[in-house]
């Protein structure tokens, strides 16, 4: 009995679609709802919204790695302190819980992103859920270097030149500030608005600028190539 290599389980299958639902996720947060919210909340929901935002594509994340029950649970506990740490934040006030806040973010996101590329690049047939899988790591990064540059302005005032007046560290418009320089940079457009003063600030918009013009011309190239490559396989069988 011949074995087709390209066979795999159900449950893959079901698991490599969540691929597509974080990605999904990601760009209705980023691009959708984070907007829309900034315009017309304001205060408490506004926080509630975007916390809440954010543990759906963490959440929406585990659900990409069910077979892997360890790394669930490691990611389900650092959601619920992010979430939890933000809420102090909110309440308190405390600088040091908005510190703890955004490293732990960023932190998980990497990690997130390392996870996600690891799965992505497992033995299996490369299909278009991985590449949208790929995508999502991409806009991963882009968040987590946006909070790597608020944790530079929070920790070195000053570090960022902004067109005007910068707005104050606790206003939620500062986060999106941020978004959007991060996503200009590790895209290159660079529209020179938001400009790096500080040595670490420019030193991370230099590297997170090396990986936007790395990362599609070499992994999510071979992912389509693979992809391609796989389509052809099976046709011809």
């Amino acid at each position: 009995m011949t074995i087709n290599k390209f066979s795999v389980p159900a449950k893959f299958w079901s698991e490599d679609r969540n691929l597509k639902w974080l990605l999904v996720a990601l760009v209705l947060d980023m691009f959708i709802l984070d907007p829309l919210v900034s315009v017309f909340t304001r205060g408490l929901a506004l926080t509630v919204i975007n916390s809440l935002a954010f543990a759906v594509v963490l959440f929406l994340g585990l659900l990409t790695l069910t077979r892997h029950k360890v790394i669930q649970i490691i990611f389900a506990g650092i959601t619920v302190i992010i979430i939890s740490v933000r809420f102090g934040y909110f309440i308190f006030r405390e600088d040091w819980l908005l510190v703890w806040d955004i490293l732990l973010s960023m932190a998980s996101l990497i990690a997130f992103v390392i996870v996600l590329l690891i799965y992505v690049y497992q033995e299996g047939p490369v299909t278009r859920h991985r590449i949208g899988g790929a995508i999502a790591a991409y806009l991963l990064i882009a968040l987590a270097c946006a909070f790597g540059y608020l944790l530079i302005e929070l920790l070195i005032p000053g570090a960022f030149h902004f067109p005007d007046s910068a707005p104050r560290i606790t206003d939620m418009r500062f986060v999106r500030t941020f978004y959007y320089f991060s996503v200009s940079t590790l895209t290159t457009v660079g529209y020179g608005d938001v400009t790096p003063v500080h040595p670490f600030a420019r030193n991370l918009a230099m590297m997170e600028a090396l990986i936007g013009q790395l990362y599609p011309a070499t992994l999510i190239a071979r992912l389509v190539t693979l992809h391609i490559a796989t389509g052809r396989t099976n046709k011809d069988r």
